[in-house]
């Protein structure tokens, strides 16, 4: 299966000079773990829950501090036509929960996260099980 159609195509975006509390408000606001940091050289940085935990176990003042302080520079990113089990190996090998999907030019597209690519898994269990040998409708 490709990661196209389980990526997140809501996209939280900040740049990295702004305050880690203004990516925790936008990353808040759009119930998401992550955001997309657009860097000068185009190439996408991400921000995660993570980084911003790791900012307040820093103690550093969260308006002052900034995004490129706490980012991922050059973030690992993937094409929609990548396979899950691509996504999750590249994501296990790198020890990340998120990755930055890009279409053909290298802007961001989507992110996928660890846990879209377990529900992909979930809902795909039930279909599996339903056309397995010797399984049967049982209502």
């Amino acid at each position: 299966m490709d990661i196209g159609p389980l990526i997140n195509t809501a996209v939280v975006s900040i740049g990295p000079r702004h305050s880690v509390a203004e990516a925790a408000r936008r990353m808040r606001a759009g119930n998401v773990g992550s955001a997309v940091v657009e860097t000068e050289d185009g190439h996408p940085g991400i921000i995660t829950e993570r980084d911003l935990m790791r900012a307040m176990a820093d103690g550093v003042d969260p308006e002052k501090a900034t995004v490129e302080d706490y980012m991922t520079a050059n973030a690992i990113t993937a094409s929609p036509s990548w396979s899950a089990l691509e996504a999750a190996s590249r994501m296990k090998a790198g020890g990340f929960r998120h990755l930055v999907v890009v279409d053909e030019d290298g802007r961001a597209e989507g992110i996928l996260s660890i846990r879209d690519l377990v529900m992909s898994l979930i809902e795909d269990i039930p279909r599996k099980s339903a056309g397995a040998p010797g399984a049967h409708d049982t209502g």
